[in-house]
Formats: C-alpha cells, structure tokens, sequence
C-alpha cells in the first residue's frame, strides 16, 4: 500500500463505493494528505468480470487500498475493514464532502487509548429547503437514540467491533444494525454525537420527490424493526428504485 506501510496508522478510512467519481477523487485527495489509512471498497456485480483486490494505479501508487467486494455496503464495509491496521475506523461514504474538521478530529482521537464510537452531524447539500429539516432530524434523532446512519460518518474503536462479532456484513440497514449492537455493549459515555458536520448529497429527496423519499427511508426502517430480514429489503429495496435510493 506505498507509504501507509512506513508507520502504524492512527486512524483508517474505509469508503465503500459503485464506481470513480469526481465526489470520490476530490473525496482521497483530501484524505491522502493526512496520515491516515485508506481503503477503498468498489462494488462487484455478479455480471462483472472477476476482479484483482487492487485498483487504479494512480490510486494505489499513492497509498490507497483498492479492493472489490459483493455489491452491497455492508459487504464492502466488512471487507474493508478486514484489511486495515489502525484501532480507530471511520466509514465515509463517497460523495462526503467538508471533512477537514471532522478529519482533523478523528487524527486527534486517534492518539488517545479511549475505546469509543460516534458519528458527526450531517449536512445535505441541495436547494430544497426540507433538506436542513431532515439533517436536524437525523441529527438530533441520532443524539437521542444513538442509533445512526451511514451518512453521519459513524467511527468506532476496533475493540469495540470485536466486542459485536464484527462489522454487520448484510445488504441492507447495516449502519442500523451496527448502531444497535454497539448501543447494548457500551454506556452512553462512550458514544460521542460531534457537532462538527459533514456535508452529503442531498440528491435523492429532490431527485425521487422529498416528502416520497422520506416516507419511503421510514418504511424500510420500520420493516427492519418489526423483523423484515435485511435479504428480502435489499431485493425489494433496489427493485423499487427509483422510488427509494440511499
């Protein structure tokens, strides 16, 4: 992995994704200037061409892992996380933008013995005005319950995911199912709500129609709460795309 292998990583970032975006290369610039580890996990498809666990060589030369995994993110999230070194992870998702200060933050953590978890404040980026409603929902909704989502960049200590048995490899709700394991197994001081924030699209509430992907993210939430397994939500989930996208 080039230069991560010189020293041991305070932190590793571990970003799932479909393909290379403008949003994902300004995504590693920003992180292959600071001393952390990153992973890049790229969805496989079963119609893809078998694919090497490395990627574009202008990535990995300057330090990236490039892996390909089962396209869903909980599977790329898991395999990602199984190649890297550093006690504190943090989840990106690749279209964040704005993580100078929440980087900044985790490389500070990253130097403490302090086992926690947590996730930052969430901002979506778009014109409609519901979207800062939903941000201060899902960030005040997330303080509350400690139950978050992949948007909010959620960061745990490596012990921690040991503790549960591990990263939540299924296809669908696996930031809710994280969420709540680690919820049972810690005390609430161990769970850190940052106000620093984290800018993500807000692209599929005005693309898919606001108040029809709110209602649609609420559906799939109370499903899984009530026992739908996260197999069958995934199919029913991407076959009713474009009603409901992530």
């Amino acid at each position: 992995m080039g230069s991560v292998e010189s020293a041991e990583p305070r932190l590793t970032v571990v970003v799932p994704c479909r393909s290379v975006t403008q949003q994902l290369e300004d995504l590693l610039e920003t992180l292959l200037a600071a001393s952390c580890e990153i992973v890049v996990v790229q969805a496989q498809h079963e119609s893809d061409l078998p694919m090497e666990p490395c990627g574009p060589s202008g990535y990995t030369d300057q330090g990236v892992c490039w892996l390909f995994a089962a396209a869903s993110r909980g599977s790329q999230i898991a395999t990602g996380i199984a190649h890297t070194r550093a006690d504190l992870i943090w989840v990106l998702h690749a279209d964040s933008q704005d993580i100078d200060e929440s980087l900044a933050f985790l490389l500070e953590l990253g130097r403490s013995e302090r086992a926690v978890w947590g996730r930052f404040d969430i901002r979506l980026e778009g014109s409609h005005p519901g979207l800062l409603a939903v941000a201060w929902a899902m960030n005040w909704r997330s303080r509350l319950t400690r139950i978050c989502t992949g948007d909010q960049s959620i960061f745990f200590h490596r012990s921690m995911l040991q503790g549960i048995g591990g990263f939540p490899a299924q296809p669908l709700m696996e930031d809710i199912e994280l969420c709540k394991r680690l919820k049972r197994l810690t005390p609430r001081s161990d769970f850190l709500a940052s106000t620093i924030r984290v800018s993500t699209s807000g692209q599929r509430w005005q693309r898919y129609g606001f108040f029809g992907t709110v209602l649609a993210m609420w559906k799939w939430r109370l499903r899984y709460f009530f026992g739908a397994s996260p197999q069958r939500l995934f199919q029913e989930y991407y076959r009713d795309q474009p009603r409901a996208k992530r």
